[in-house]
């Protein structure tokens, strides 16, 4: 008689087939020395799973094998689909907060992107059936008494060759302290696997978690003016935020300081906008603000794991967001005079925003009010004005009927969070491509970026109204325009971008190149060549504007001053002037084959970590009413 497989020999395959599949076709490097952590980490889940599948009845653990089996196959495959989407782990968090049924209002675009990966279904699914075919081949009997202290045994084994792998590991990205002080989701699948990531996410949902503040090392004691840098007396103890406040540098006031004193301000997130959508003879109102004035070379942004929301938080705060919730929505809990809003409100300015989606999307009805914004969106007034029947709705439409609503009002400052350059990105499902169709069917491109193109059209028609609106008012020379990208169109695939862009999209760091707008007819042309991202805006528009305010309470740092500028992933790798830094592979690689000293790298690491994790705390604790800004 054959001797049957018994679960844990399954259990012992499907753990470990599931973790490579993931470390082939998510981080591509199977080959390296995480994959031996990761095999040490998925020894408990093998003795977990498997005693589970054999305590009880042949029928209940058959039917436990087949449930649990299935559950993990479909789980694996969601997150790979969602690195695919959003290059994150889908978090618990979202899940429990409603975000798969917001993934799945874009069913069609998931459905392209099984269709593109179909191979990967298959490998994972073949198992499966495997085990329903030869199921006679598999032994469900209940285990002994004997077996299960045999399984304890070997799982308090399993416990101290998992502690010996975090002692042993000194790198910067420890397991040490991605366990215990970090909150890295993408860097702790690296290096112990999903299984083992996910058990963190969801202990940290559970039981809360505190990012550990990392200092850079980096002391400034100089004595630094009001006069010449932008700086306040706070109230400053010795916790460790405080310490980190310290021992910042303000960023410098500069020639630009006060430029836009007293203007208008207008700021539009545009919905995966991207350099693609800019082109001389198709947008010329959006090439020209781009190329003439503040010209911004290296602008990147980011895509974190909350794609829109998190664009929104880092254009709006200059803080990075915080993994694994909502950031802007736990934001607005708290006092935040640093906010676009509240800034602008503070100062005497008349502040409104505006969206054409669903009012109540991320919950921005009680969001933005908080942040100093007086709101309507599609559901709450706007759908009176403009027609919000369209799937995605127009930017045009948008600004055509708010324009006349707070130009009277100066000073103003609005922000516009807008949807027409959405996906899907094709002639039968999006209307902004559809209503544009003709202005591109010439061009040769593929058809996803035809309609990627056509639906953006969209917003250089919204641009040309308002910048129209406002000369007639008289009052474009006393406006400033600001226009930044939510994230990159995830929607597109890297090859499609590289249809059109001047850049190698399906670099990890070039993937988010793309253009930022801060125009004024005024302003004289200059080319800006530092890298520069989203959380850099706000400190920049503060400076330029000519407000108080104290640059060390941000992460972003003005664009004009002397400061050296850092791009940071969601990921924790990062971009300098100098070069680039993939935290997955621990590698950099320097720009123009020049070199750096060998403490460079780990510097920048250090500040990189200092920067996130004095971001997470600032928004736990509610930092800016603790220093004493509400005074």
């Amino acid at each position: 008689m054959n001797k049957k497989i018994n679960m844990f020999l399954w259990w012992t395959f499907w753990v470990i087939y599931l973790e490579v599949i993931y470390k082939v076709f998510i981080f591509n490097n199977l080959l390296s020395t995480n994959t031996i952590i990761v095999l040490v980490f998925s020894v408990p889940f093998i003795l977990l799973f498997g005693l589970l599948t054999s305590l009880f009845s042949e029928k209940i653990n058959k039917i436990i094998n087949y449930l649990l089996s299935i559950f993990f196959a479909i789980w694996f495959l969601a997150q790979i689909v969602y690195f695919n989407f959003y290059y994150s782990m889908y978090s618990i968090f979202s899940f429990t907060e409603g975000g798969t049924g917001q993934v799945f209002q874009f069913w069609t675009m998931i459905l392209e992107v099984i269709l593109r990966i179909w191979y990967i279904f298959v490998l994972v699914f073949i198992p499966l059936i495997l085990l329903i075919v030869f199921r006679k081949k598999f032994s469900y009997e209940k285990i002994e008494l004997r077996s299960v202290l045999v399984v304890q045994l070997c799982f308090v084994i399993s416990l101290f060759f998992i502690v010996c792998s975090v002692k042993l590991d000194k790198s910067t990205y420890s397991l040490k302290r991605l366990i215990n002080e970090t909150h890295a989701p993408m860097l702790t699948i690296n290096k112990t696997g999903l299984f083992t990531a996910e058990v963190f996410d969801l202990y940290r949902l559970i039981f809360g978690f505190d990012e550990k503040i990392y200092y850079s090392g980096i002391k400034n004691d100089g004595d630094y003016s009001k006069e010449e840098y932008n700086v306040l007396d706070l109230k400053l103890n010795d916790s460790s935020i405080d310490n980190y406040i310290k021992n910042t540098k303000p960023t410098n006031k500069n020639k630009y300081t006060g430029i836009f004193k007293g203007k208008n301000v207008i700021f539009l997130n545009v919905e995966s906008f991207d350099e693609i959508a800019i082109d001389k003879d198709l947008t010329p109102t959006l090439y020209k603000m781009v190329n003439e004035g503040f010209k911004f070379n290296n602008y990147y942004q980011p895509l974190y794991p909350i794609s829109t929301f998190d664009g929104e938080y880092m254009n709006l705060t200059g803080l990075i967001p915080k993994e694994g919730t909502w950031s802007l929505r736990e934001a607005s809990n708290n006092y935040m005079p640093y906010t676009f809003g509240n800034m602008y409100k503070n100062n005497g300015y008349n502040t409104y925003a505006y969206h054409n989606y669903v009012y109540n999307f991320y919950e921005r009805e009680k969001v933005h009010p908080k942040l100093g914004m007086e709101y309507m969106a599609c559901g709450n007034g706007l759908e009176k004005l403009m027609n919000c029947d369209n799937w995605p709705n127009s930017d045009l439409e948008m600004i055509s009927s708010t324009i006349d609503l707070y130009s009277k009002n100066k000073p103003f400052a609005v922000y516009y969070m807008t949807v027409s350059g959405h996906l899907n990105y094709n002639f039968r499902e999006n209307d902004m491509a559809i209503k544009n169709k003709d202005k591109v069917k010439d061009l040769k491109y593929s058809n996803k970026i035809k309609s990627y193109l056509a639906a953006n059209l969209e917003v250089e028609y919204a641009v040309e109204k308002l910048v129209n609106v406002l000369e007639e008012k008289g009052i474009l020379n006393d406006t400033v325009i600001v226009l930044s990208p939510d994230h990159f169109p995830y929607g597109l695939k890297c090859s499609e971008l590289n249809e059109k862009s001047s850049n190698d999209r399906c670099d990890k760091f070039e993937l988010y190149h793309t253009s930022l707008i801060i125009y004024n007819p005024e302003v004289e042309h200059v080319e800006i060549n530092k890298v520069v991202s989203g959380i850099d805006i706000n400190s920049t528009l503060y400076n330029l504007f000519g407000f108080k305010y104290d640059s060390r309470l941000l992460m972003g740092k003005d664009i004009f001053s002397d400061e050296d500028h850092i791009v940071i992933l969601s990921d924790r790798s990062w971009i300098t002037d100098k070069g680039k830094y993939d935290s997955l592979k621990d590698e950099f690689i320097p720009f123009n084959n020049k070199g750096v000293n060998t403490n460079y790298v780990d510097k920048i690491n250090k500040i990189v970590n200092e920067r996130i994790s004095i971001s997470i705390n600032m928004l736990n604790k509610d930092y800016y009413k603790e220093v004493g800004l509400d005074d």
